[in-house]
């Protein structure tokens, strides 16, 4: 394991999203406001995003974790390119989808997937507002197979997940779905090259992982996003070397305490 930090200065805002957000935020929610517009300077960019004020707790952590902290874009290797094509697991509001976009200047290709049909026209509108046009969002969730599955929602939307015990762990559950599912390995043979995938899927990354093992090989950067109440993070590097990953970077999340972030390339 290779622990590599780098400047990246030169695109996130560093700190915390002001509390005159959060402030903001919760005053719209008294007032019946269904969202509250938050601009960030990111990639000498500004952007801006809609956060449903019903749950800003959520979305302000990761507002944080993604475009403040910077917990995607810890290290070089893993910053998405001109003409990369990106895949994101797990988009919720978008800040990554739109923040990848940003970084390679609307040259390339974002692949979003985001099952919570209660975040995507968020998800739909964040896109709009930044002009992300090269965007593809798939109302589905990435599973270690096809077909459907129930997803339990949570108060906490950001930690809804398929394994229950992770979401009762963190929040709890408001509500029951059936969403769509699709193999990585199947998903991954629509495309020749991934440049950089991010999997944050709540508690499913290990056996996503392994169930896509032998396809791997078509993605050269990968961000996963390990649920340590669920997962262990050795497990996941483990996997990763077997697909032929050669450096790692982890660390842990800024937005919980128990997550940690691994960071891979070949």
């Amino acid at each position: 394991m290779t622990n590599n930090s780098t400047n990246n200065d030169s695109i996130c805002k560093h700190g915390k999203p002001p509390s005159i957000h959060r402030y903001c935020s919760k005053l719209a929610h008294l007032l019946g406001i269904d969202y509250y517009k938050v601009k960030v300077n990111f990639a000498r960019s500004k952007l801006e995003f809609l956060i449903p004020t019903s749950y800003f707790d959520a979305a302000f952590n990761n507002l944080d974790h993604v475009l403040y902290s910077c917990d995607y874009f810890a290290i070089r290797e893993t910053w998405p390119s001109r003409g990369g094509r990106v895949l994101d697991a797990g988009a919720f509001l978008g800040f990554y989808t739109v923040a990848s976009l940003i970084i390679m200047e609307n040259d390339g290709y974002i692949y979003s997937f985001e099952p919570n049909v209660n975040v995507l026209p968020f998800l739909y509108e964040n896109i709009r507002l930044n002009k992300a046009v090269n965007t593809k969002v798939f109302p589905f969730a990435i599973c270690p197979s096809n077909g459907t599955r129930r997803i339990f929602i949570a108060e906490y939307p950001a930690v809804s997940s398929m394994i229950k015990n992770h979401v009762e762990y963190h929040s709890r559950i408001v509500k029951e779905l059936e969403v769509k599912c699709v193999k990585l390995s199947s998903l991954l043979n629509h495309f020749e090259f991934i440049q950089i995938m991010k999997l944050d899927i709540e508690g499913l990354e290990l056996d996503v992982l392994k169930e896509a093992l032998e396809d791997l090989w078509r993605v050269k950067g990968i961000i996963v996003e390990v649920h340590t109440d669920v997962v262990d993070t050795d497990e996941i590097e483990t996997t990763l070397e077997k697909a032929g990953f050669k450096k790692f970077f982890i660390f842990a999340s800024s937005e919980m305490p128990y997550q940690s972030i691994i960071h891979a390339v070949r």
